[in-house]
């Protein structure tokens, strides 16, 4: 009776603070300035519970020297171009320091290595399908109109005084007008100013759900509570419908990753343990229905955004900025104004690469190593990989706290893999 009032009073304790960290990341862009916003809550709330975690920093030489090389790099561009570091910086030296911070927050993450990992686990998935619930719901009420006002256009008019988000009220009003006249719907953004943006907090906390999920299913741990049954199930495929039905090329890449991930490694799993041809077919048949509806629902759009790729000023602010670099940029930085975009840069891959050099492309290779290294013998190496390069490329910043806080739903899972010995998925 003890072991099971204290597995409970467990499990009551991890829903209460993930149903709070959920709502930080539901409402992660809202804020009265950048300083006094929900994400710097979110980013102390993390601390809080990294502390309380158990978490153990285990840093080696390895991680000191991938550290410092980028802060020595960081440092140089800062004196030779300190618009390269940041354009719009009223003190590089503030900026430098809370670029180092920043980095330094996402090593400490992939480096710590946690005692109580299924407590930890746990949270991430009670979190991660709190998140997905509610977006779903979210989508559906505003899809159906179930309350009066509550509607797309809702949303991207209370998105205008977003403290990551630079839209004027008339230039919404444009292209709304715009989208009219065409036919066209309004994007779906909820809370988050841009659908990129909602669909990655969908795909990441999608992956984090599986990471948690997985592992705490595999090693067989009583108070993860039918760790993958329908309920994760049931918020993941909703999750991807989402996604899909977002209607912005990254939203669809996302599902497509998750959607192979789950034939190629989840299916299989289930067919093994049912053990029946008639749950096979049905499962295949089912998400081949699923997923032919999708694409013909949303085929005139994706059609349309891949035909005019090339001309997208969106991708080229996000990919196209890495064809202009010269080789010495890759080495040192960039150190040249008149090839520094205007608009900034919108990609954090060439965002740190442009920075630092050498050392953000050693930042990024340890980084991504380190993942790997820890997914692997969990089949999860890819997944995990993929879903941090998302982030990384998303719009905007990933050195800021919102970016960290998305990131820490794959590698705080991930620094929980080395514990209780690793199994194959």
């Amino acid at each position: 009776m003890n072991t099971s009032t204290s597995i409970l009073d467990r499990f009551s304790n991890c829903l209460a603070l993930a149903i709070v960290f959920a709502l930080m990341v539901i409402f992660i862009q809202e804020g009265i300035t950048y300083y006094i916003s929900v994400q710097v809550a979110a980013l102390f709330f993390l601390a809080a519970l990294m502390m309380c975690s158990g978490l153990v920093i285990r840093v080696t030489h390895l991680t000191l020297v991938v550290f410092f090389l980028f802060v020595a790099m960081v440092c140089n561009t800062a004196v030779m171009m300190p618009d390269a570091v940041s354009q719009n910086s009223s003190n590089i030296l503030v900026t430098v320091i809370g670029v180092v911070g920043y980095v330094a927050v996402i090593l400490s993450m992939i480096v710590v290595s946690s005692v109580r990992s299924d407590r930890l686990l746990l949270f991430y998935r009670l979190t991660a399908l709190v998140i997905i619930t509610i977006i779903v719901l979210l989508v559906v009420v505003t899809e159906l109109g179930i309350f009066a006002g509550v509607t797309r256009e809702y949303f991207i008019f209370q998105n205008v005084g977003l403290i990551t988000n630079w839209a004027l009220e008339e230039n919404v009003i444009a292209d709304l007008h715009t989208r009219q006249a065409r036919g066209v719907p309004a994007d779906i953004d909820l809370f988050y100013g841009e659908p990129s943006f909602l669909a990655l907090v969908l795909f990441v906390t999608s992956v984090s759900l599986i990471i948690s999920s997985l592992v705490l299913n595999r090693r067989g741990d009583i108070s993860s509570r039918s760790s993958w049954g329908v309920g994760c199930s049931i918020a993941l495929f909703g999750g991807i419908v989402c996604m899909v039905f977002i209607r912005s090329l990254s939203s669809l890449i996302y599902s497509g990753i998750l959607c192979v991930f789950i034939v190629v490694h989840v299916l299989p799993r289930a067919r093994a343990h049912s053990g029946s041809r008639l749950t096979k077919v049905t499962t295949l048949l089912l998400l081949a229905l699923a997923t032919a509806w999708l694409l013909a629902e949303t085929f005139p759009y994706y059609s349309h955004r891949l035909s005019t790729f090339s001309t997208s000023l969106s991708a080229y602010q996000r990919f196209g900025v890495v064809f202009e670099l010269l080789p010495q940029d890759f080495l040192l930085g960039l150190h040249r104004a008149d090839r520094i975009p205007e608009a900034g840069f919108h990609n954090s891959l060439i965002y740190i690469i442009t920075m630092a050099g050498f050392g953000g492309i050693t930042l990024l290779v340890y980084l991504m190593s380190r993942i790997s290294q820890l997914a692997h013998p969990w089949g999860l190496a890819t997944l995990s990989v993929l879903a941090v390069l998302a982030v990384f490329c998303q719009n905007g910043a990933v050195l800021s706290p919102n970016k960290l806080v998305l990131l820490s739903f794959i590698l705080l899972p991930l620094s929980c893999l080395r514990s209780g010995g690793a199994q194959r998925l």
